[in-house]
């Protein structure tokens, strides 16, 4: 049998021999691709096995996720900024009794406090010195980015040369939600040089935009001073006043710390710019005075970043005149009066706001809409000139109505969150650091409106973008300002909001460490009434917002915004490995139809010898074994081939390949082999001697009639329906892992996680699946290639009888590629759909962005299958049509 066998392959040299590289090239590609991927699955496992951030556990109450987060294993950017209490001091200590928690840093989010900002504009520097007129300030309000414009009513100023005597004006009764209010407004009167007296700066009181109460509607500046009658009118006796101020509110959340754990976890302390960092003492009483209540002073550190981009344009025209004397904006965020450490801070702790989340509606493309919620006529405190604009979360006062001591907020030092330790940026988390969030643009338009610039915190608490806590206090002042009603008794009850967690012995998302997170997480998840998210491995992933149009300007705008998706790391991990195994093992398959498609033909060629070799005695096994035999032994030769060239392969791309790893080919080869020659060989055996023997004759089914050069093509592809189906599932495996390929590089944006750290690896391990698909393209089309040559090879007469009845020779070549192309494009619509589905599984919701992809795939499928017709029909073309249709 083997010198049968040996025979058999050198009489057939030309078919032997392809069958021999196509073996050796998937062999030689699969060992060293698959070298290339073990050294690209140990940087993916070690680039994912050093991503942490700053906490390992995020402990909230019940409740606090909502249910897109729930539903898609995400963690809201700044998601504890709207969650006020939940956990008592019990739950804490429990926490920090779980066995392997080394740090657990609790988060009281108190609220929101409103304190006045202030800007000035200095007439002295933009008018003459001695000028007397009346001057229109104009204010107009700008934020969204710039989006949005909210402007003020003018506010008149007048200014004299002359002395200004002030006298108590006639006290004015007003109505507001919390009850009446009365106001004092003081007249002005102008000292003449003569003596005389005239009054000015009549207008009485008119309400501002951003306040409930009234004020004076004119502001009455003097070059000589102002006094009070009574006191000495004189230029120098209170000197010039040339400054006009304006106030308007600021809000900034408040949040108590534990100040030890908050450094170990965050490294806070060092942060620290100005003054001191916060410590554990309880707050220090200062005396009251007759029937007061004894009061405390809170300390209260302070971040040097603005709250957001609420800006004011101040112009300032003098009465009459077309051109301004001043156009200039100021940032409002950070207009708050500087205080320095042991100064008292002007926040109003008495009437902190709690806000409530947002919800959303998901879109069919992954895309989630904040909804938005009625605003009340009248809000029940002063806030910021952007709380004008539509409303996505609403206000709840915090304190309890009675009385209450006085809480007097001291600045004991500012902290800088830009010098905070940066964490791996692949898994930053929410609340990890105490930056700003910012959103940008999701598409085109969007980018174009911003400027390319991004979306920041408003000042507003009532506005989408939250900012994080910018005024922190300590945990034991929190909880006095809880003991005496400057929280709601729950939240008193109950003070602690959220407890970030770091684990003992924890370096990093590797397989260790994420089973000692697990213990605690399981351990913690015992305690009850405490909601556990292990954000070990967790990584920031984009949603699209599209966020609804404001009511001052602002247009509708779709947003990239981060969040954290939970399990990333894992899950990178665990895909890699499937993903390195799935490619390669489809570089195998594409090897084994290209091999099981010629062996099949082989069998078909040689039926009137296997028949022969059956009439006179050989058994089934023994024909199964020549025709198995032949393509093992092609297999073992194309196996050390090809061991030998993976070496070569290896040593010239640099890739660290073991030996024992090449030597790998030679069973590899053997299996191929074995899988493709497999089924031919157990057909061959089970022919009859009759039936081989026997001539093939037509069935007497019913004939169909083929038109044109597209009905032939389709009845040739359909003539050997086996042998075209094996060519399109050819093209097929290679077009799924091509559009898998592309999702991940281009529509899916680098990564099918969907997430920051899924685009770092991918970025890593991208040269490694593009071998792999181009390898399997090469062998595809080889493969569609030996399809169409048996095909030409069978039909030769019937393309020189077209040929003689007066078909040119381009029009026979049509008709191959045609046909060609037909099994190409069955095969990468399949490939499309199989490849499409697995690219959506791994990342939902990105079906728009696959759509081009897919539509390229298609096409490169279809045409590199025709053109690998060409060179069967070229080869066709060298056989004279006499001698053809002579031998017919």
């Amino acid at each position: 049998m083997l010198r049968l066998i040996r025979h058999r392959l050198l009489s057939h040299w030309a078919r032997s021999l392809a069958l021999l590289v196509g073996i050796l090239v998937a062999v030689s590609s699969f060992a060293v691709l698959s070298a290339t991927t073990r050294s690209a699955r140990l940087t993916v496992t070690g680039t994912v096995a050093k991503s942490r951030g700053a906490y390992d556990l995020l402990i909230r109450p019940p409740g606090a996720a909502q249910d897109l987060e729930n539903a898609q294993g995400l963690i809201r950017p700044n998601s504890l900024s709207d969650v006020y209490g939940g956990i008592t001091l019990d739950q804490l200590a429990a926490v920090r009794r779980v066995p392997g928690v080394e740090v657990a840093a609790p988060l009281e989010v108190l609220g929101y406090a409103t304190e006045p900002g202030a800007v000035s504009v200095d007439l002295a520097g933009l008018v003459p010195r001695g000028t007397r007129g009346v001057f229109e300030l104009g204010r107009t309000w700008h934020y969204d980015g710039g989006l949005s414009a909210l402007p003020q009513r003018p506010h008149t100023v007048f200014i004299t040369p002359y002395p200004l005597e002030t006298v108590p004006g006639t006290p004015v009764s007003r109505q507001e939600a919390d009850g009446k209010a009365q106001y004092l407004t003081d007249r002005y009167f102008e000292v003449l040089p003569s003596g005389k007296r005239r009054e000015v700066c009549k207008g009485g009181l008119r309400a501002e935009e951003q306040s409930t109460g009234l004020s004076a509607a004119v502001t009455c500046l003097s070059w000589s001073g102002v006094t009070a009658r009574g006191e000495q009118a004189s230029p120098g006796g209170s000197g010039p006043r040339t400054r006009v101020v304006f106030a308007f509110p600021v809000t900034s959340l408040v949040a108590g710390i534990d100040p030890e754990a908050e450094s170990r976890l965050f490294g806070l302390a060092g942060a620290v710019t100005e003054g001191r960092y916060l410590t554990s003492a309880a707050p220090r009483t200062v005396p009251a005075g007759a029937d007061e209540v004894p009061g405390a002073v809170l300390p209260v550190l302070r971040s040097s970043r603005a709250a957001g981009d609420l800006t004011v344009e101040v112009t300032l025209t003098r009465e009459g005149a077309g051109r301004p004397l001043l156009d200039k904006r100021f940032d409002a965020a950070s207009r708050q009066p500087e205080q320095r450490s042991g100064e008292q801070l002007a926040v109003g702790l008495g009437s902190l706001l709690a806000t409530g989340p947002v919800s959303y509606d998901s879109g069919p493309d992954g895309t989630v809409r904040p909804r938005t919620v009625p605003r009340p006529d009248k809000a029940a405190t002063l806030l910021p000139l952007d709380g004008q604009d539509v409303w996505f979360r609403s206000l709840v006062p915090q304190g309890e109505q009675f009385e209450r001591p006085s809480a007097l907020p001291e600045v004991v030092g500012t902290f800088d969150p830009e010098r905070l330790p940066e964490f791996d940026a692949g898994s930053r988390l929410p609340l990890g650091t105490y930056g700003q969030p910012a959103l940008t643009g999701a598409d085109a338009r969007s980018r174009k409106l911003l400027d390319g610039r991004a979306l920041r915190p408003a000042s507003s608490p009532t506005s989408y973008i939250q900012q994080p806590p910018l005024l922190l206090t300590s945990t034991a002042a929190a909880r006095w300002l809880g003991d005496h009603g400057y929280l709601t008794s729950e939240q008193a009850a109950a003070p602690v909001s959220a407890i970030r967690v770091k684990v003992a012995g924890v370096t990093g998302a590797d397989a260790v460490s994420r089973e000692r997170v697990r213990q605690a997480a399981e351990s913690v998840g015992r305690i009850p009434g405490l909601r556990v998210d292990i954000t070990l491995g967790s990584s920031p992933a984009r949603l699209t917002v599209d966020l609804p149009a404001g009511t001052n300007g602002r247009p509708a705008l779709a947003l990239t915004e981060w969040w954290s998706r939970k399990n990333v790391a894992e899950r990178i991990i665990r895909a890699s490995d499937t993903k390195s195994l799935v490619l390669l093992a489809l570089v195998l398959v594409v090897c084994v139809l290209f091999v099981g498609n010629a062996a099949a033909s082989s069998v078909r060629a040689r039926r009137a010898e296997l028949g022969l070799l059956a009439a006179v005695g050989w058994r089934r096994r023994h024909l199964f074994g020549l025709v198995l035999g032949e393509v093992l032994l092609l297999g073992t030769v194309a196996g050390i081939l090809g061991a030998g060239v993976a070496w070569g392969a290896s040593r010239a791309l640099g890739v660290d390949a073991p030996a024992g790893h090449l030597l790998a080919a030679v069973p590899v080869a053997l299996a191929v082999a074995a899988a493709a020659g497999g089924v031919p060989a157990w057909l061959a055996s089970r022919v009859p001697p009759a039936t081989a023997l026997r001539p093939a004759l037509s069935t007497g089914g019913r004939a169909r009639m083929f038109a044109g050069v597209t009905g032939l093509a389709l009845a040739g592809a359909v003539r050997a329906r086996g042998r075209s189906l094996l060519g399109a599932a050819a093209v097929a495996t290679a077009s799924a892992a091509a559009l898998v390929l592309l999702a991940a590089a281009y529509a899916f944006k680098g990564t099918l996680a969907g997430s920051l750290l899924g685009e770092t690896v991918s970025v890593q391990v991208r040269a490694t699946d593009v071998a792999a698909v181009v390898t399997m393209a090469v062998l595809s089309v080889v493969a569609v290639g030996d399809v169409m040559y048996l095909g030409v090879q069978e039909r030769a007469a019937e393309f020189a009888l077209l040929r003689a009845v007066g078909w040119g020779d381009a029009v026979v070549t049509r008709l191959v590629l045609l046909e060609g192309a037909l099994i190409g494009l069955l095969g990468s619509l399949g490939g499309a759909l199989l490849g499409g589905a697995a690219a959506l599984r791994l990342s939902p919701g990105g079906w728009t962005d696959l759509v081009p992809a897919a539509c390229a795939v298609v096409a490169a499928g279809t045409l590199l299958s025709a053109a690998a017709a060409l060179v069967p029909v070229l080869i066709q073309r060298r056989h004279p049509t006499a001698r053809l249709l002579a031998e017919e």
